[in-house]
């Protein structure tokens, strides 16, 4: 693919460091030779630090991905980063990451873990699955640990990845361990991987894993912010090398929750599946004095393709861009309808952070031009606008979208979820949900559209819990299944009148979202267990969304669901099929 403008890079650790159009970063060992091991943090240190000092709080608090806060965690703990990695100390690989509700015991000993003070936050889970096969894709700073002190990948890349699979459906996993960008692109050092997994198949034999990632060129030529995608021919077995979907200065660029979603080509070969790709760009050209943002941060929307399953890529479309003054879009999500439809779905947010709406356009000609932008409803944010009771961040509040591609009565209906917080709340002074203070209680809303997304149906509450509690449901996943049943899974407190402990449950409808059965997944509920636990995890961070997946090929029915589960203490992966 063709390469964006890059930043070049001088050898000495203080060029790198320095931020173009900013102040340079301080190098802990200036004046001293340093590793290539060090300089390699320092760089994506420098990176994260530029996201810290550009970005308003706000938007680094409440819309920055997972992969993004890591980047900023970094720059804050690198100087502890550089000094264990120069202990030496090697520790050993974290464990299996699948945990099977109802087991009773807790399968990971102490030796399963890296360190005492990280590798053991694994969550943002995204799972594919074609037939017998599924593989699961989560955030894990076990991959993170074990890349970073085990020499996992041979390039010395790192990795925030963690991939399991299962050969059963879905029912129970193998941990296949980190997840590695290994072999590089020509003339790259370094492809380090930093989650927002989406996974996604086209045949019980193809799967895809999507992720952010940052891009070193050899003798750190230069640092470009990429969409990596990985790909697998073995039904998840094994995955060869990562192929960047798009890259940009990671200095003036940095590329933001990713979606992907994968749909076979016109033959049976995996050469020929159609891969899609949308993304965030938070674009910093303006402070340079470029871009159509002058001294403001610009967010777009913006999609790329694959037409030979993951081997070449489009040139970025954009489909919304705002100015910082103007307001901001994030959390967007990409599905295949029909024949040749495409539909990409995205949250703007106002400038104030809190008026915000839920937008898609379709495209008909599998995404080389989109219609309009509709607007699917608007959206009151949940908690406090950014973070729910306990002090976690809510994560984006577009959480699905979904096609019925059945041959039953609803075919060709899509579907929107997203957490909402309009219809329970309560006075609080530190909580200003709606603009007024107050914190508003989360609930999981649907929309469906049967025109192809020109019209949209009042949003239905999908959790079934008593309306006039105040308690939290959020971080729905979404899906139809061969049947065309919709099935939504999501967090939810009901079971704890104070509003803390968190269930997992999974709710089915069988008419198009009108009525649902909930049902309750996990066996125990558990407290929320955030970043603070782990020193390369943002303290307000666990997790962004929860995984529920029908098998893409139609063979089997029901869905295969995976959320970020704390009930040992940690945060783990727990799956489950309905």
């Amino acid at each position: 693919m063709k390469r964006t403008p890059q930043l070049a890079v001088v050898a000495s650790v203080a060029a790198l460091l320095v931020i173009p159009g900013g102040t340079p970063l301080a190098a802990p060992d200036a004046g001293q030779p340093q590793s290539v091991s060090a300089r390699h943090l320092d760089a994506l240190a420098a990176i994260g630090q530029d996201l810290l000092a550009r970005l308003r709080p706000e938007v680094r608090k409440a819309f920055l991905s997972g992969g993004g806060t890591t980047l900023t965690t970094l720059a804050e703990k690198v100087d502890q980063v550089k000094k264990a990695k120069a202990a030496g100390v090697k520790g050993t690989p974290s464990g299996p990451r699948a945990l099977p509700q109802g087991s009773g015991s807790d399968p990971f000993a102490a030796e399963d873990f890296a360190s005492r003070l990280t590798g053991m936050t694994q969550s943002e889970t995204s799972v594919g699955w074609c037939g017998t096969n599924a593989v699961l894709g989560f955030n894990d700073s076990g991959s993170f640990a074990a890349t970073l002190f085990l020499a996992a990948s041979p390039s010395g890349s790192l990795s925030f990845n963690g991939l399991s699979r299962s050969t059963t459906s879905g029912s129970s996993y193998t941990d296949l361990g980190a997840l590695l960008a290994d072999p590089l692109p020509a003339g790259d050092m370094f492809v380090d991987l930093f989650g927002d997994p989406v996974v996604g198949c086209s045949s019980p034999s193809t799967f895809y894993y999507s992720s952010l990632a940052a891009e070193t060129g050899a003798g750190f030529a230069f640092m470009n912010s990429s969409i990596a995608v990985s790909k697998s021919t073995d039904g998840g077995a094994s995955f060869g090398g990562a192929v960047l979907a798009v890259s940009k200065n990671a200095f003036t660029h940095f590329l933001d929750k990713e979606w992907m979603a994968v749909e076979p080509g016109p033959t049976a070969s995996p050469a020929d599946d159609v891969v899609h790709v949308s993304y965030t760009d938070f674009d910093f050209s303006g402070f340079e004095g470029a871009g159509p943002c002058l001294d403001d941060v610009r967010t777009a929307i913006e999609y790329v393709r694959s037409s030979d399953g993951g081997a070449t890529w489009t040139a970025p479309l954009v489909l919304e861009e705002l100015c910082g003054a103007d307001g901001s879009v994030q959390g967007s999500l990409v599905e295949p309808g029909l024949g040749d439809d495409l539909y990409v779905a995205w949250e703007r947010y106002g400038a104030d952070f809190v008026t915000r709406d839920i937008r898609i356009r379709r495209s008909v000609d599998l995404g080389d031009t989109f219609g309009a932008a509709t607007v699917v409803n608007s959206v009151t944010p949940i908690g406090d606008a950014f973070a729910l009771q306990g002090l976690f961040r809510g994560g984006p509040d577009l959480q699905g979208l979904a096609v019925d591609r059945s041959a039953g009565a609803r075919r060709g209906s899509v579907y929107v979820s997203w957490q909402d917080g309009r219809n329970r709340s309560k006075p609080d002074p530190f909580g200003f949900c709606d603009g007024t203070p107050k914190y508003c209680f989360g609930d999981v809303l649907l929309a469906r559209s049967t025109n192809a997304g020109a019209a949209w149906s009042s949003p239905v509450r999908v959790n079934d819990d008593d309306p006039t509690l105040g308690i939290d449901q959020f971080q729905p996943g979404l899906d139809v299944d061969r049947s065309g049943a919709v099935w939504v899974t999501y967090s939810d407190r009901r079971r704890d009148p104070r509003n803390f402990l968190i269930d997992q449950f999974v709710a089915n409808s069988n008419d198009g979202g009108q009525n649902w059965t909930n049902t309750r997944l996990t066996t125990r509920n558990f407290a929320p267990v955030t970043g603070w636990q782990d020193l390369v995890v943002n303290p307000l961070y666990m997790g962004d969304y929860n995984a529920v997946a029908a098998d893409a090929t139609g063979s089997q029915p029901g869905v295969a669901v995976a959320w970020g589960d704390n009930s040992l203490g940690d945060a783990n992966v727990a799956v489950a099929r309905r």
